[in-house]
């Protein structure tokens, strides 16, 4: 209701970011780890991604008593725990960030404001992305470097939603000169 979903994992830097925000705490958090209900071998982000990155607790996940369905963070490490324990959490949200800057300029924005351009990885996370109404394009965290599409957060570039949009309204990627000056998606890990 406050936020988009429970927060992901993509790489080092927002585990480290999960680790500082968690401080003292002295029990599991929920992150938006779970396991895939028809491969339960795999695990899942709560947005619908597969989970690529892993920062597991030695032993850990070993699904005790074959209830251990979520993921949870637990002295700077990761646990499987049965989804029904009652335990704080972390969430994540992407918002707009009006000002107009090239894509250099907003990159270093969200890293010195926030945590990173937005990364956008899956179909639902672009269904999730927050409704603006500033400039027709906005900056993404996605980027072409040595002849390749990388996200900057280092998710793995595993979902593409390229195309021209055919119904107004309709949310795509496109590519733009990264001296233009739009709007962008910044993400938010709370």
């Amino acid at each position: 209701q406050q936020y988009t979903d429970l927060a992901p994992v993509s790489n080092e830097h927002d585990n480290l970011k999960l680790e500082q925000l968690s401080g003292s705490i002295n029990r599991c958090i929920w992150i938006g780890l779970k396991r895939n209900s028809s491969d339960r071998e795999k695990w899942l982000w709560s947005g619908g991604r597969a989970a690529t990155m892993f920062f597991w607790a030695p032993g850990k996940p070993n699904n005790c008593h074959s209830v251990e369905d979520s993921g949870c963070v637990w002295i700077n490490r990761w646990n499987d725990a049965n989804p029904q324990n009652i335990n704080t959490f972390f969430c994540h949200r992407a918002i707009v960030v009006e000002e107009e800057l090239t894509w250099e300029e907003a990159l270093d924005y969200c890293r010195e404001h926030h945590d990173d351009l937005a990364s956008v990885a899956s179909e639902t996370e672009m269904l999730e992305l927050p409704k603006h109404n500033t400039t027709e394009h906005i900056w993404i965290g996605l980027r072409f470097l040595s002849r390749d599409w990388l996200w900057m957060d280092r998710q793995v570039m595993d979902y593409e939603a390229w195309g021209e949009g055919e119904n107004p309204g309709e949310v795509f990627w496109a590519t733009h000169d990264c001296e233009k000056r739009p709007s962008f998606i910044s993400k938010v890990i709370n």
